[in-house]
């Protein structure tokens, strides 16, 4: 976390503690997903800002989600987000959480790894239904009447998983 502010750095700790132990007893409310994500090395790369970031300080093994202290923004969580003002930390953290805990630890639910519509996890099923299709990339449009849009076009099956 090389050149974050120490409360921005906390909040963003304070940010997977409660996901992680949403009940704040002391424990992990599921240690498969914790035990997930140590299994598969993956965490929060943190970086001052995305130019300032040295993807050659991190571990090839280490799976990291970027977060950035410009974009961790502590009076826009919750109920104070709005258009102009969003702290990124909730979402980026919650990527870490699901693709490399909670995925792995229950695949035929919450896999966003498989992309043969033969094959899918519930949660992409969902998924499906909400796009109005079965899309392995951004299709052009979206059909008339699908609630979930996401037009990254760098944004594969498995990332639109992640981000559903």
């Amino acid at each position: 976390a090389k050149g974050w502010p120490r409360n921005k750095f906390v909040h963003a700790c304070n940010v997977l503690a409660q996901m992680l132990d949403n009940d704040q007893n002391g424990c992990a409310d599921d240690a498969n997903v914790v035990k997930m994500i140590r299994m598969t090395q993956s965490g929060m790369a943190m970086f001052a800002t995305e130019n300032s970031a040295s993807w050659n300080q991190v571990a090839d093994t280490f799976h990291g989600q970027s977060l950035y202290a410009d974009e961790t923004e502590l009076g826009c969580s919750g109920s104070s987000e709005s258009g102009n003002c969003r702290d990124a930390a909730i979402e980026e953290i919650l990527h870490v959480v699901t693709a490399k805990g909670v995925g792995p630890a229950y695949p035929s639910k919450f896999s966003d790894c498989y992309t043969n519509i033969n094959s899918i996890s519930e949660m992409q099923a969902q998924m499906d239904i909400a796009r109005g299709g079965h899309f392995t990339s951004v299709p052009n449009n979206y059909p008339a009447g699908s609630i979930f849009h996401y037009d990254d076009t760098t944004c594969d099956y498995s990332c639109m998983g992640t981000e559903f």
